[in-house]
């Protein structure tokens, strides 16, 4: 590893989260620009499969003219990833994560940053840089694997395919009053909504990675999930975003003669 390019520093952390998820969260070239956003502006992908990925990036804020491209590939046998920079700003930059699973759902990482021609007097504000950035990144990236895995227990639990009965969650006064509402119905959670006048529910599960659409922005009927950005039509449950997923299944809603909301 160090004989190629100059090792500048390490990262270490344990994370609360399983070797499955975190091979899952390396290939993902897709979330940079939207969990990241505060780092990466947009990425195009070039190749991608279970071997990892090769992209070109732009970093936060964007310049049309910084885009740099790296690649990603997995070696899942040696629990490592390894990051290249290939073309632009730091090329020839690599990052060597190392992954060590030490309970059920716990995993050591230790990240080393390799830097071409780093002079000595660098290396110090260079190692800080990439700590600092690592840090912040798994910090995010922690939130979002995190969650994950608890969707995923929650769905391995038997639970109905289908609505088998009806709710009934308030007068429709109060609930237009309290709007946007999360609601449960048979075990799942639906964000409830007014569009163009119509009381709508929608799951808050994103169809894609289980991303948290019960936080994500609304705009008019179209949701964006803050993993990916992938987004939705909340009527129609199809895709806006051209991928071949639509939302998940939600009740249907009715206002009874009482003036009633009822869920299903």
């Amino acid at each position: 590893m160090g004989g190629r390019v100059p090792h500048i520093g390490t990262y270490r952390r344990e994370l609360p989260v399983s070797l499955e998820r975190l091979y899952e969260n390396a290939i993902d070239w897709e979330h940079l620009p939207y969990l990241h956003r505060t780092t990466f502006s947009q990425v195009e992908r070039i190749d991608a499969g279970e071997w990892g990925f090769r992209a070109r990036v732009w970093n936060h804020p964007h310049d049309e003219r910084r885009a740099f491209v790296i690649e990603l590939k997995l070696n899942r046998d040696c629990r490592r990833w390894i990051t290249s920079t290939l073309e632009g700003p730091g090329t020839g930059t690599e990052v060597w994560t190392h992954a060590f699973s030490t309970a059920e759902r716990q995993t050591m990482i230790v990240v080393d940053f390799l830097v071409p021609a780093a002079s000595a007097e660098r290396v110090p504000k260079l190692a800080e840089y990439y700590q600092t950035l690592y840090a912040r990144l798994y910090d995010e990236d922690v939130a979002m694997m995190v969650g994950r895995e608890r969707e995923l227990d929650r769905l391995r639990a038997d639970k109905p395919s289908h609505f088998s009965r009806s709710k009934i969650i308030g007068k429709v006064t109060d609930i237009r009053a309290h709007l946007p509402l999360e609601v449960e119905l048979d075990g799942s959670r639906f964000k409830v909504v007014e569009v163009d006048g119509e009381l709508v529910a929608y799951s808050t599960l994103c169809p894609h990675r289980l991303g948290p659409l019960g936080e994500a922005r609304l705009e008019g009927a179209v949701v964006e999930c803050p993993w990916h950005g992938y987004r939705f039509d909340i009527r129609t449950r199809k895709s806006c975003s051209g991928v071949a997923c639509s939302l998940l299944q939600a009740p249907s809603i009715r206002v009874d003669d009482d003036g009633q909301v009822i869920l299903g």
